[in-house]
């Protein structure tokens, strides 16, 4: 039996050495099946032949392996390796796509990317007393929009009115919970264009005071989104509403962070304390405001017989606040960048002549492609930090984004411009091997400073120590194909180029 398992292991093992055969590169890869054929042949005269020749069948994947992935022509190891362009690249993609997960995997900075859910987002408007600050907690009295319902029907064709509560609530069959409730008024829905559904409790509502209708984030994880909960009644603070739907789209975009809407008339809605400060949303008409880059101000007559200005912030401007600070970071970075760092890339002759167009073609194209990654990493970190912390206020994670924008574009903008300045502009890889040259006392004689060379023996670079009239910038030297023998790294240049 053992003697027909070692007949049949050495066919099995030329097998083997077949498959490692095609992880050696092609133009080694007879000569080296050649010789690992001749060590299967010499083991196989050995007394221990079945152990020895599996070790050596293991052993020759190893080596083509090896010889695949440090092979100087090899594509993953040219692509990869140390100072690249591809590596630097790639790096750079990594990291915008984690940091886009992690903005898509925090509720705070999903939310903030989110575009506005009200349909006609540029006529709802915000009404504040002190500016967009104003917005974020509650400001206006009661009083004031039961006035304004009647004195502002030429500005508004429509005010809802919005008070964020945290009560308990229970429902049957199910465990009380407490909810943070919007006591809103009954047109609060239809003003923001918010479809609820289902509906199922509507025929009912006129036996309750109030209709409650809950968020699909309330309906979800705090009742299993069971079904059931539609059309039956729940008690808040003693008094009993109908649950009359859920709210199918994201209105957690509005100030106060509510969990469920409570409706009610304005009967009801009169109980409150006339200074019960509360938000208030407003639909434009086309006439009556004047528009100030998305903010509106008014001027509405009180019960004084004075007059009192407001701020109107339109919703859609608050959600596009997150790009928008995005973008006015990086117009200001791009701005200050020429006082923190010098722009020029500097000088690139050839031995007759400029660079070939396709090579500064390539340096231009990965210049950008490092931008086009630079500038949603910078702006997707901004958000992650500054929005994905829940016990910030509004305001505080404004003025996060504000500053790690504008630094992070600076300094991301100066990195790009330096590490541009040191690599080859033929093979793109960073510069190695720094070396002083001259002396100081001799600078306005004879060249002195730092100079670099590519691993690949394409050329040299030199940068002044003191920028003078005669050498104010970093020149590159280009070396002709008979220097490729001193590097061992080297791709040797073209014909065409030296």
């Amino acid at each position: 039996m053992s003697l027909q398992l070692l007949r049949r292991s050495l066919p099995v093992s030329l097998f083997l050495l077949r498959c490692a055969s095609w992880l050696v590169p092609g133009r080694e890869r007879a000569e080296w099946l050649a010789e690992w054929r001749a060590e299967v042949w010499h083991v196989w005269h050995l007394q221990d032949r079945n152990a020895q020749v599996t070790d050596l069948c293991l052993g020759a994947f190893q080596d083509a392996f090896w010889l695949r992935w440090y092979n100087p022509r090899s594509v993953p190891r040219r692509t990869l390796r140390t100072g690249s362009a591809s590596r630097c690249s790639f790096s750079l993609a990594v990291w915008t796509a984690i940091s886009f997960v992690v903005c898509l995997s925090l509720p705070g900075a999903r939310k903030a990317m989110s575009p506005s859910p009200f349909r006609d987002a540029d006529g709802l408007v915000m009404i504040a007393s002190g500016g967009y600050a104003g917005t974020q907690v509650p400001t206006i009295p009661l009083q004031d929009y039961r006035s304004w319902k009647l004195s502002t029907r030429h500005l508004f064709s429509g005010l809802a009115f919005y008070q964020p509560e945290r009560k308990r609530v229970h429902v049957a069959m199910h465990r009380r919970t407490e909810l943070t409730i919007g006591r809103a008024s009954d047109n609060l829905l239809q003003l923001l264009n918010l479809p609820a559904s289902p509906r199922s409790g509507d025929q009912a509502s006129g036996q309750y005071a109030a209709r409650l209708f809950l968020s699909q984030a309330a309906w979800r994880e705090l009742f299993g989104s069971d079904a059931g909960v539609i059309g039956n009644h729940a008690e808040i603070g003693g008094q009993r509403v109908l649950i009359a739907g859920v709210i199918t789209q994201d209105s957690s975009q509005l100030p106060g962070q509510v969990d469920a809407w409570l409706l009610e008339d304005q009967r009801h809605l009169d109980m409150l304390p006339r200074n019960a400060k509360g938000f208030v949303v407003g639909q434009m008409r086309t006439s009556g405001l004047r528009h100030m880059d998305g903010w509106r101000t008014m001027n509405v007559s009180n019960e004084d017989g004075g007059n009192e200005r407001f701020d109107c912030i339109s919703l859609a401007q608050r959600s596009r606040l997150p790009f928008s600070i995005f973008l006015f970071t990086l117009i200001v970075a791009v701005i200050t960048l020429p006082a923190t760092t010098a722009l020029p890339l500097g000088e690139y002759p050839r031995l007759s002549g400029r660079l070939p167009g396709t090579v500064s073609g390539r340096r231009w194209l990965f210049l950008l492609s490092k931008i086009s990654l630079v500038v949603p990493l910078v702006c997707l970190s901004s958000v992650d930090v500054a929005y994905g912390i829940p016990s910030l206020s509004s305001t505080s994670t404004q003025y996060i984004q504000l500053g790690l924008s504008y630094f992070g574009f600076l300094f991301a903008f100066r990195w790009i411009l330096e590490d541009q300045r040191k690599r080859c502009p033929v093979c793109l890889r960073v510069l190695s091997n720094p070396a002083r040259v001259g002396e100081a006392s001799r600078n306005f004689l004879a060249w002195n400073g730092t100079e670099l060379i590519c691993a690949g023996g394409h050329g040299l670079l030199h940068i002044p120590e003191l920028p003078t009239s005669w050498f104010s910038t970093q020149r590159w030297l280009s070396l002709d194909a008979s220097w490729g023998s001193l590097f061992s790294d080297a791709c040797v240049p073209s014909a065409g180029f030296v």
